[in-house]
């Protein structure tokens, strides 16, 4: 028979390991604060829903919880979201299974049959990634205050002309209630960082980016600024048009304009979004597309851009130059058959000049859209 007096009070240390008064507790568990008071006093005990909710939260078993038998990962120095990454990492290399290990120096790896090995490097799983050629995104901030800088400057007004995307993506989010996700291209994480602290139900976070050092100061970010106890967050620096993960592991790919960013691999990085989706799970993203090529705004915004750039630039370019229709005719070649989407705002209107008027950010002018693209 379960002692409740012992499970209170392994409840009750529990939460002041994890910082929590029993007012916080509560109202992150959605319960009142009457509730934690008669778990932690022995009067009864949580419900199940409740009581994996806690194992979550807590890093432990529900059977530590109840039993007081402590056998979870943690114990050998491994945290879980290198046990999780063990059940669905695969090697980039050769396709193989990537197993954890310890190295003999006490560090931790992943490795396959074929003997490539990849190690965890602060806390991120490197996988020796690089740049496209021309883009020096890993040297976009010199130091963490300069990251810093980037989460706490205000955004771009030119994004904020319409609705608020976060809250569509939101509303899509909380009715899946997706246990795994994967943010492709997530950069600084500007996009899922908005929907971090709303999550009330145990999640994994996978951030996938090919810039380790961007990663390296995520880890310190979310862990320390932007922490919600029911997500679990994991880094791999890696290649998005070739994620090392298994197929149909994870239940959404969320992407904030982490496509685009992909620039000449866009259409691969949404390729490997199909494959590593689960069936009946989806895609949720922003995508920037133009009004239409028969739309005069569109046509000499067009015709600007393209006068501003190199010419090998422009291929890329014109592939981005796509309306809703044409998106959702690329969506369902790729597989994903159902395509539901919800519009941003609309195009800035063309400046008279003949002078493209944007160094950065070239897509600014572009309407933009959420879509949810599911895999059937």
């Amino acid at each position: 028979m379960v002692n409740k007096n012992a499970v209170g009070v392994r409840i009750a240390s529990l939460r002041k390991r994890e910082g929590f008064s029993q007012a916080e507790f509560s109202a992150l568990l959605n319960v009142s604060p009457q509730a934690v008071s008669k778990w932690e006093t022995g009067v009864c005990l949580p419900d199940i829903e409740t009581l994996l909710n806690l194992s979550w939260i807590f890093k432990t078993t529900v059977n530590n919880i109840l039993e007081g038998d402590d056998y979870i990962g943690e114990a050998a120095g491994m945290d879980r979201g290198l046990m999780f990454l063990n059940k669905i990492l695969i090697c980039p290399e050769c396709r193989k299974k990537l197993k954890l290990k310890k190295t003999c120096d006490n560090r931790f790896s992943y490795e396959c049959e074929n003997r490539h090995e990849f190690y965890v490097i602060d806390g991120v799983l490197d996988f020796g990634t690089r740049e496209i050629p021309g883009e020096q995104w890993s040297l976009s901030y010199r130091n963490y205050e300069e990251y810093l800088h980037e989460h706490y400057w205000s955004r771009n007004p030119n994004y904020d002309r319409g609705l608020n995307e976060a809250d569509i993506i939101w509303d899509k989010l909380k009715e899946l209630r997706p246990k795994v996700i994967l943010d492709i291209a997530c950069g600084t994480g500007q996009g899922i960082k908005r929907q971090i602290e709303r999550i009330n139900w145990p999640a994994t976070i996978i951030m996938a980016d090919l810039s380790h050092r961007i990663l390296k100061w995520n880890k310190v970010y979310y862990r320390s600024e932007c922490r919600n106890p029911y997500v679990d967050m994991v880094y791999l620096a890696c290649d998005g048009a070739n994620l090392p993960v298994m197929s149909e592991c994870v239940d959404v790919v969320f992407s904030n304009a982490g496509y685009e960013s992909m620039q000449a691999k866009m259409m691969e990085g949404f390729c490997e979004a199909y494959r590593v989706v689960k069936s009946g799970g989806c895609t949720i993203y922003t995508k920037s597309v133009i009004e239409g090529y028969g739309n005069e705004n569109s046509r000499k915004w067009m015709e600007l851009l393209l006068s501003s750039i190199e010419e090998s630039e422009a291929g890329m370019w014109k592939e981005q130059f796509v309306d809703v229709d044409q998106w959702v005719e690329h969506c369902k070649s790729t597989g994903f058959t159902k395509n539901v989407f919800s519009k941003v705002y609309g195009e800035l209107p063309v400046p008279d000049t003949d002078v493209f008027p944007f160094e950065n950010e070239m897509a600014q002018w572009m309407a933009s859209y959420v879509f949810v693209s599911s895999k059937p």
